[in-house]
């Protein structure tokens, strides 16, 4: 059975390219973002777009190695694997990190699909929290930067000087 676990992937899928309940799902924030609105900031220390989305898919990238049963993989919060600098962004390009995340959302609801609410309860590394907490966090973190990125990109296109390209 999985009645919760098909919760997560509702809320998955409609927050990914749906009509979440608060507005533009993220797909329809990303849209229309130009290459150069991609990899702008509108402020010295804030994150670009494209920084905001690979730090999406970097937490993404932790569940889908979690669900193959990788605990090997790591990410240290607010290191450089975290949020990644622009200027390894700039080549994969903009197009290469919304391929990304296409292919990552795929993925994510193919393995998720497969399994039953028993993947819930499966403990995590740490021994101390089980596999729903992650799945909860990462359906949160995509909420919360989509609505970063909505502000940032209303931030650049409201600025009348030219984009600050400088990137932390």
């Amino acid at each position: 059975m999985k009645t919760t676990l098909s919760s997560y992937i509702r809320q998955l899928r409609n927050n990914y390219n749906g009509s979440p309940w608060y507005g533009d799902s993220l797909l329809q924030k990303l849209e229309n973002v130009s290459e150069a609105e991609a990899f702008a900031v509108p402020t010295p220390g804030a994150h670009s777009p494209a920084q905001q989305v690979a730090h999406i898919l970097v937490w993404r990238r932790l569940l889908l190695e979690r669900l193959k049963g990788n605990n090997d993989f790591q990410i240290q919060v607010n290191s450089a694997k975290d949020w990644s600098p622009a200027e390894l962004l700039r080549q994969k390009s903009w197009s290469g990190l919304l391929a990304e995340l296409s292919a990552n959302q795929s993925e994510l609801l193919r393995l998720l699909e497969a399994e039953t609410d028993e993947l819930l309860k499966r403990p995590l590394p740490d021994g101390q929290h089980a596999f729903e907490l992650l799945l909860e966090g990462v359906v949160a973190h995509d909420v919360y930067h989509t609505g970063q990125i909505g502000l940032t990109l209303a931030l650049l296109r409201s600025m009348s000087r030219p984009l600050v390209e400088k990137a932390m």
